[in-house]
């Protein structure tokens, strides 16, 4: 069987990077399926066959599930930063959590002739010019929560640590970061443990306890609840996985 063409992953134009994670491409695909794992990011998905294309809006994930994918269509994806959709789309990420819907009404910009140009064209820099164009006429705000959203992803923070930097009671920041980010901070400060650990657990020369207790699990067998809750494998089954392309790693 014919593979798909070799995945392609690009960073935004630097304006963009403060919101957008990151582009990847798949043309000719081959696969039936994708895993993807909670990571707390929104995701704009464009799919097509190269004469007409759709676009759709994957929110936040809460637990592991797996994408359908059509045999020898192509998939373009733009990665928001957690938090960061809220100046690309006209929903609450709290709307699209554990689902996914048409683009159509959801986007606060024109994709223009980007849907024809999948199969061929110079998808990641047409993006480019559509993501900075929509943000030079509509200016995004700064938040407060975001410097909560990095400290909890990042560094762990305890939420209620969190939530001293956002400036707010706890109530009023737990509210705006779940309409915000999809999800709880709590659930999310263990989403974003898993993936500290995900990225760790292969390159890390220290043994599972010693990486558990590295990243303030109470122990190896809490770990590995939360690898089989977020991933649905054990962290030494998760580490022989193929890297899954709609991850962030």
């Amino acid at each position: 069987m014919a593979s798909s063409d070799p995945l392609l992953v690009a960073l935004p134009a630097p304006r963009l990077r403060p919101y957008v994670s990151h582009y990847w491409l798949s043309r000719h695909n081959r696969e039936d399926s994708q895993a993807v794992l909670p990571d707390g990011s929104v995701d704009l998905v464009l799919a097509g066959d190269g004469a007409s294309a759709q676009a759709w809006v994957y929110g936040t994930t809460t637990a592991p599930q797996s994408v359908t994918l059509a045999s020898g269509a192509h998939y373009l994806g733009v990665r928001f930063h957690p938090g960061q959709s809220r100046h690309f789309l006209r929903a609450a990420a709290t709307e699209l959590t554990d689902t996914h819907a048409s683009a159509q009404g959801l986007l606060a910009f024109d994709l223009q002739d980007l849907p024809g140009q999948l199969a061929a064209g110079p998808v990641f820099a047409r993006l480019d010019v559509l993501l900075e164009r929509h943000l030079q006429v509509c200016p995004p705000s700064a938040s407060k929560l975001d410097a909560a959203i990095r400290s909890l992803a990042i560094t762990g923070t305890p939420v209620a640590q969190a939530a001293r930097v956002y400036g707010k009671s706890l109530r009023q920041f737990e509210r705006q970061f779940q309409l915000d980010v999809g999800v709880g901070p709590k659930l999310y400060a263990r989403i974003a443990r898993f993936q500290r650990a995900a990225r760790r657990l292969t390159a890390s020369p220290l043994t599972l306890a010693e990486l558990a207790a590295d990243l303030g699990y109470s122990d190896q067998s809490h770990m590995s609840h939360e690898f089989r809750r977020f991933a649905g494998l054990s962290p030494a089954a998760y580490a022989r996985q193929p890297v899954d392309f709609l991850q962030d790693r």
